[in-house]
């Protein structure tokens, strides 16, 4: 099935992106309570809103591809990528997020969740690993086009648009993305694992299992040879 890379997201793509966003990380329950309604409730427009804006599509520092199936003109597949000069995970401090639209019953374990992205900002200084940094943000494909190649043509694509920068790619991957090979295979290792919710303060919750996961920098030699190493 012939896909095509498109960095010319359109406006009117954004109901698409939403969608795919929706249903690839529909099995985590942090993410999809901030969409509580989903596709069809009132509040589709607002959602919609509040993904652009999180993503920051129209930032100076974020990059954006989405893969198009050729034959229907499908959208299939999208990424965003956010270039830092230093730590790539800024975080919130404790309790700054507040989700008032996640339903009561596990709006403090979601909070959680989003809050305590200030401890992977300390867990990747412990790495010391000099920047600049390209941090894929999100990379969602639709589960009825999964495992047909649109993900690997997005995640070198990152990479491309990584080493044009001479910076490292940093991605936080689900288990499945480690166990299938999808980063390891374009040269990114594991650096640190993280269950994104307290098991004893919240008990039966499932949270986000990630992996971090590296690919070291480019450097040019004084021959003009390209080569990939990890600095630090």
């Amino acid at each position: 099935m012939p896909f095509i890379i498109s960095e010319n997201i359109a406006d009117e793509d954004f109901e698409s992106l939403f969608a795919i966003q929706y249903k690839a990380f529909s099995n985590q329950p942090a993410l999809k309570a901030c969409y509580p309604g989903g596709h069809d409730e009132p509040a589709h427009s607002a959602n919609v809103a509040r993904f652009i804006k999180v993503l920051g599509w129209k930032d100076s520092n974020v990059a954006a591809a989405k893969v198009v199936d050729e034959e229907t003109g499908e959208i299939c597949a999208f990424a965003t990528m956010r270039v830092y000069d230093e730590n790539p995970f800024p975080g919130a401090k404790d309790s700054e997020i507040h989700l008032p639209q996640v339903d009561a019953g596990i709006r403090r374990a979601v909070e959680w969740t989003f809050n305590t992205k200030n401890n992977r900002r300390r867990g990747f200084e412990a790495l010391q690993l000099p920047g600049p940094y390209c941090l894929l943000q999100v990379l969602g494909t639709d589960p009825a086009r999964q495992r047909q190649g649109a993900a690997t043509l997005l995640v070198e694509w990152a990479v491309r648009i990584s080493d044009e920068k001479g910076a490292r790619t940093v991605v936080e991957a689900s288990r499945d993305a480690e166990k299938y090979g999808l980063y390891a295979k374009q040269g990114f290792r594991t650096v640190d694992t993280h269950l994104y919710v307290d098991e004893e303060r919240f008990p039966g919750f499932d949270g986000m299992h990630v992996v971090t996961m590296v690919r070291g920098a480019v450097e040019n030699s004084a021959a003009g040879n390209v080569a990939l190493r990890f600095l630090g």
